[in-house]
């Protein structure tokens, strides 16, 4: 399989290649169709690069430890699932894979009907493949081979080292690291790739609009289910990441402000920003510069995360602690940033689309208030990830700020954010009178208050959770009664077809939904969340928040090759009632000197029981249990579920809406 994955993937650089050059060729003769030779090219090497793919993947499920890059992350004791996963569970074969993903987009690109990509769009896209497929290949290429040399050494190399050199093939590989082999691998990185590399399709169609001087409002037209669809599945990936930090790996936190997970928030807010604008301009026309800003800014902030990921420079449990591409993804970026600036400012007075606001209080003010926090929010959360780098550069220190700063800096904006989510949606265009609003606002106004008070009159008297708690239901109330007056206007019978016509309104709001959804969850980790900590014979209790674990026993069993598997068995009672029996658990790998806390919870959609086993002693016997009660979490996961639904709605909505398809109007129905 080593020449079927390597000699394809070679071609498929070479193909990418020859079609830059044809459409070169094409651009220096003023032609600015894509040449159709180097489009059926571009088509084919994808065809390779995925043979190449699919020869490294057979490589890993077979167990080749002739190929070190398999010998690196699998071993007989992994189900044949995470062996797949294992493509991009390391270094090379991330890389890899990524470059494949970034010409599936190429591919897929060209296919389209709507024929998107001409000659100068495909020369953005290509070099973009040829970067990433050229920094696999000759960088860290992961069909490099084991070679036993002559004086009995082992060496890693994609050809024989030195005459007699033989391929050795190891008896057993090192595995994945075992906090990668879990049903999460399968799913959290490669969505999150698909979100990144469909924002290249409107990277490319923005660099070539300003470099052809065109003037058109093609850009929304062209791109917005590009960036729908990047931004839904970039949302899918980072909620997955979440729940997997919370539920799995025993960490017991959705958000740890990690540079890596820091770094795709980045893209996901400036796209979050994106979607606002473009709407603003297919609306009112306004805002054309700003949605050319916010393209280029998504793209670069792909690569900076990217560059986090990969470069080395930081210290993550996400990033890849060594590499050798650090300083090509460097000036690889660097050279898109500059010509990304020097494209605007070139362009800027030519680019248009005025940036007037009609009203203070109307709805493209509330937009622009919006953007501006989410680009605030990039700012803060981009000078956090910078800082460590700038401060290493100088000093040769490598320092990472702590969660504090990102918690005084973020917690301000986001609740201006959930504040503006809870008006916007009452807010119609152009000049709004302030009557008008409160006379909409007053019944989820009302509801909202209703629901402190209740939550206060039951004993919740911590001022942050009440005030949360408060703009969440703020929002939530209006978006269902603004829902229920569309819904008695159009009669309940035609409702559901009005539904599905209106998907791309009511896909919106349940993005908006689906935010609330999440702060409400944050507000009750942040804010409710208890925690104990404390080592118990067998029969003792522990108790917390009206809450009592009992520890019963607590057993070692080999249940796989390589970890043993510590549980305790534990009974959950609330006053006095057994609710539930619990079996947090350790997976211990001795060879590695590592083990993997496996929490157990016990959940419902108002909070959950989190049992995480610290230490244990089986001769004693003991454990040292931490028990938390985390209210609300479990509106975190479903608000992504809202976020994701809500993309897709809108992502089915044509962007090439005739006004008389429309068939509501842009403010809620009046009954």
């Amino acid at each position: 399989m080593f020449f079927a994955g390597l000699i394809p993937s070679y071609l498929a650089l070479l193909a990418f290649t020859v079609a830059v050059v044809l459409t070169l060729l094409a651009i220096l003769r003023k032609q600015t169709a894509l040449p159709t030779l180097a489009s059926h090219l571009a088509k084919s090497a994808f065809i390779l690069q995925t043979i190449g793919v699919i020869s490294l993947i057979v490589m890993l499920v077979l167990e080749d430890y002739t190929n070190y890059y398999v010998a690196s992350v699998v071993n007989p004791a992994m189900p044949g699932i995470l062996k797949v996963t294992a493509l991009w569970g390391g270094q090379a074969g991330s890389l890899f894979f990524w470059s494949w993903l970034v010409s599936l987009i190429v591919f897929i690109a060209l296919s389209s009907k709507r024929k998107l990509i001409d000659a100068w769009s495909f020369l953005v896209l290509a070099a973009n493949v040829i970067f990433f497929l050229g920094l696999s290949l000759f960088g860290d290429n992961p069909f490099v081979r084991i070679w036993a040399l002559s004086d009995g050494s082992l060496v890693s190399a994609l050809f024989a080292p030195e005459a007699g050199a033989a391929v050795h093939k190891l008896s057993i590989g090192m595995g994945l690291n075992p906090l990668l082999r879990h049903p999460g691998m399968i799913i959290h990185p490669p969505m999150l790739y698909v979100g990144y590399a469909l924002f290249f399709v409107p990277f490319a169609v923005a660099i070539s609009t300003l470099i052809q001087k065109r003037n058109d409002d093609q850009l929304i037209h062209d791109t917005r289910t590009w960036v729908v669809l990047g931004w839904v599945f970039l949302t899918g990936g980072i909620v997955l990441g979440s729940w997997w930090s919370y539920d799995v790996l025993g960490w017991g936190g959705y958000w740890a402000w990690d540079p890596v997970e820091t770094a795709s928030l980045l893209p996901w807010l400036t796209a979050t920003a994106l979607l606002h604008s473009f709407l603003l301009e297919r609306k009112r026309g306004i805002f054309k510069r700003f949605n050319f800003v916010l393209v280029l800014l998504t793209y670069l902030l792909v690569i900076f995360s990217i560059f986090v990921t990969r470069s080395g420079l930081v210290n993550s449990v996400h990033a890849f602690s060594e590499s050798t591409i650090s300083l090509p993804l460097l000036v690889f970026m660097c050279f898109w940033l500059l010509g990304s600036i020097g494209l605007l400012v070139w362009r800027w007075k030519a680019l248009g689309g005025e940036f007037e606001i009609s009203s203070p209080f109307s709805r493209e003010a509330f937009f622009l208030y919006t953007n501006i926090i989410l680009l605030a929010l990039t700012a803060v959360c981009l000078w956090g990830l910078i800082f460590p780098m700038i401060n290493g550069a100088l000093t040769g220190n490598q320092v990472v700020l702590d969660r504090g700063y990102y918690d005084r800096t973020t917690t301000p904006l986001f609740l201006i954010l959930v504040f503006l989510l809870a008006i916007c949606p009452l807010i119609g265009w152009n000049v709004v009178q302030l009557k008008k609003i409160g006379k909409k606002l007053w019944i989820p106004l009302g509801l909202s208050i209703l629901t402190i008070v209740i939550l206060f009159l039951s004993g919740l008297r911590i001022a942050m959770a009440l005030g949360g708690i408060f703009l969440v239901a703020l929002g939530l109330f209006t978006l269902l009664t603004l829902t229920i007056r569309d819904g008695i206007a159009v009669g309940l019978p035609k409702f559901w077809g009005f539904l599905w016509r209106q998907r791309n309104r009511y896909g919106a709001w349940l993005v908006h939904a689906g935010i609330l959804l999440i702060a409400l969850g944050i507000v009750g980790m942040e804010t409710l969340s208890t925690s104990i900590q404390g080592t118990m014979l067998p029969h003792e209790k522990m108790p917390l928040m009206g809450y009592e674990i009992e520890f019963n026993s607590i057993s070692e069993t080999f249940t796989n090759p390589e970890y043993m598997t510590a549980e305790a068995d534990t009974t959950l009672y609330k006053d006095g009632k057994e609710i539930a029996r619990l079996f947090p658990a350790q997976h211990i790998y001795p060879e590695r000197d590592q083990f993997i806390s496996v929490p157990a919870v016990d959940s419902n959609l108002s909070r959950d029981v989190y049992l995480l086993l610290v230490g244990y002693d089986v001769d004693v016997p003991y454990i040292t249990l931490r028990m938390s009660v985390n209210p609300l979490v479990n509106f975190m996961w479903l608000g992504g579920i809202f976020l994701v639904l809500g993309g897709v709605c809108v992502a089915t909505t044509s962007s090439h809406l005739r006004e008389e398809e429309e068939l509501v109007q842009e403010e809620p129905l009046e009954v």
